[in-house]
């Protein structure tokens, strides 16, 4: 499962300035969710907000160090 956080568009916010966040296998996944919580359709949501991938800087990979 990765991380995503749902952000109001058009700010330019930190990972730490998220207004939502939850593990989901896919963004695509993750903006439905979003969308389903706001009760707004898909165009709606994505007019409104964005949905990015929180990387946790403390889970490196093995391989790449």
């Amino acid at each position: 499962m990765t991380k995503f956080g749902m952000y109001t568009k058009g700010t330019n916010e930190s990972v730490n300035g998220h207004v939502n966040i939850i593990d989901m296998n896919t963004k695509a996944e993750a903006e439905a969710y979003f969308a389903g919580v706001k009760h707004l359709s898909l165009p709606e949501f994505r007019n409104i907000f964005e949905v990015r991938e929180i990387r946790d800087p403390n889970n490196k990979n093995l391989l790449l160090g």
